[in-house]
């Protein structure tokens, strides 16, 4: 599923990229300081990176993602000023090559441990998911009309779960989303581990694609704060940072 959820999501964003006319890659995308030709650089160079980390686990030999924080960023401004064909080409080829990387890695290794850019071991068949959140996100952030609203709603769910996982791992602060519109909440808390109490945690409520978007700092939209009996005390603050 996340090998398609991942592919799925490349066929998405090469389209948005084609569609995209050249004279508008410099201008702004949804993210702070970044045109749409940083976005789409981002994503090319992002694939690129995980196949590090693939050929890390084929080899056993470390291969990190990038140098430093400074030459990833560097990377992207360069890229940022590539010409429309040459973007569309970087995006397409090396989600290619990260994709045959994948196919050809195996069975045995899969379960082997890379270092992910946050420093965090993980398991290199995490790469495959880190793709497709990563595309169906970014795809939002080019700013030509592709919304929340776009990611098919298996990955919506797990991005919001990832981002509820990561702030009460990383930073315990507990949110619990309850979407109006799925039979399922989404609950604060590390597994294997005890969940916080229950005046800890602050309860929100939305529809799925709202509150991921509340969530990933891309909209604040019909998202409220809710009491333990569910009723609506106010609108939901600003999001914790995520990543």
């Amino acid at each position: 599923m996340d090998l398609a959820l991942a592919r799925d999501g490349q066929a998405s964003f090469d389209r948005l990229i084609r569609e995209l006319d050249p004279e508008d890659l410099q201008s702004e995308s949804l993210l702070p300081g970044w045109t749409r030709a940083h976005v789409i650089a981002h994503i090319g160079y992002n694939a690129r990176a995980l196949a590090r980390l693939v050929q890390w686990a084929q080899t056993g030999i470390e291969n990190p993602m990038y140098e430093s924080p400074v030459s990833r960023a560097d990377e992207i401004d360069l890229g940022s000023t590539l010409s429309h064909t040459s973007l569309t080409r970087l995006s397409s080829q090396e989600a290619a090559q990260l994709d045959e990387a994948w196919t050809k890695l195996p069975d045995d290794r899969w379960t082997y441990k890379v270092k992910n850019a946050q420093g965090r071991m993980i398991l290199v068949s995490e790469t495959i998911w880190m793709r497709a959140r990563e595309l169906w996100l970014h795809a939002i952030d080019l700013n030509t009309g592709a919304t929340i609203q776009d990611i098919p709603l298996p990955a919506a769910a797990r991005i919001l779960q990832d981002v509820l996982t990561t702030w009460e791992s990383r930073d315990g602060h507990h949110v619990r989303a309850v979407p109006t519109d799925a039979h399922t909440d989404f609950q604060p808390g590390t597994e294997g581990e005890p969940g916080p109490a229950a005046g800890d945690i602050l309860s929100i409520s939305g529809t799925l694609t709202n509150l991921l978007a509340w969530a990933t700092g891309r909209g604040h939209d019909g998202v409220v704060v809710i009491n333990a009996d569910g009723r609506e005390i106010g609108p939901a603050p600003t999001a914790h940072r995520w990543i």
